[in-house]
């Protein structure tokens, strides 16, 4: 069998801020990265090497289609754009993704996850609906010979946690959209030690906003020192807290894909 040659190279930013390697092969065929596949899903790599040969983990077991593997392909880079140009690297074709956030989504909606794997099903839930979301309205404005950027659509998508929070009572106390430890606490009703906690679990995934001192004195805090949070990071914290709050948001972003995870598996894990 010839080896495919990845011809082309970009990064895909499906999600703002998380730019992924994709490829297209010598056979037209859209790939991307085992690195890109990880940061996507938002999965340690050596969890999904490990998957390759422990196909299905016991998590994702009820929801895997009878048959179905997960397949890769070892390629060659040939773009000369790459940073990889001359190496071999592993791929993941989009039916593959697809299947992986699918299951993903579905183990999560099912709460058959484990603590530590309950991140990965909400990126998963959340990438499911704006990829959704970002498709229909493509399809649509091609149709009537308007131009779309699919990669600005799905980020926008994505990021419709932002519009939700404020929707929801979100208030920032400080300009810019950036909100204080008082003000998630508010948001969400619960204790600063609870949100401490978090914050302290998920310090490899939330970047605090050092606050200038004229900024703090300008919100009327005495503080000495004080940090702010993007609304990225607030929306993080809040769909990986199952406060009152949380919940609600999910239900909101994918309370529909939990109700077809029901519907799908109806049956299956009982």
């Amino acid at each position: 069998m010839t080896e495919r040659k990845a011809v082309h190279y970009g990064k895909v930013e499906v999600i703002p801020g998380i730019a992924c390697d994709g490829y297209v092969l010598d056979d037209s065929v859209a790939v991307m990265s085992e690195r890109g596949v990880a940061d996507l899903l938002g999965v340690n790599q050596m969890l999904l090497n490990r998957m390759k040969t422990n196909w299905p983990p016991k998590s994702l077991e009820p929801f895997v289609n009878g048959g179905w593997s997960m397949k890769t392909n070892s390629v060659e880079v040939v773009a000369k754009n790459s940073p990889y140009q001359g190496r071999k690297i592993v791929t993941y074709d989009s039916s593959t993704i697809e299947h992986l956030i699918r299951f993903y989504t579905l183990a999560f909606a099912n709460r058959k996850l484990r603590k530590n794997q309950q991140h990965i099903g909400e990126r998963c839930a959340i990438l499911s609906a704006s990829l959704i979301n970002a498709a229909i309205e493509v399809a649509i404005k091609e149709a009537c010979g308007i131009p779309a950027n699919i990669q600005e659509t799905a980020q926008k998508h994505y990021t419709d946690i932002v519009e939700l929070m404020k929707e929801s009572g979100l208030k920032c106390s400080v300009d810019g959209d950036i909100a204080i430890k008082t003000d998630i606490t508010d948001f969400l009703e619960i204790p600063q030690s609870t949100l401490n906690s978090f914050l302290s679990k998920h310090r490899s995934k939330i970047e605090p906003i050092k606050l200038e001192r004229a900024t703090i004195l300008a919100i009327g805090s005495k503080a000495g020192r004080m940090n702010g949070y993007c609304l990225k990071d607030v929306g993080t914290i809040a769909l990986g807290m199952d406060s009152v709050i949380g919940i609600e948001l999910k239900e909101k972003m994918f309370g529909s894909v939990s109700s077809l995870a029901k519907f799908e598996t109806k049956g299956e894990i009982e």
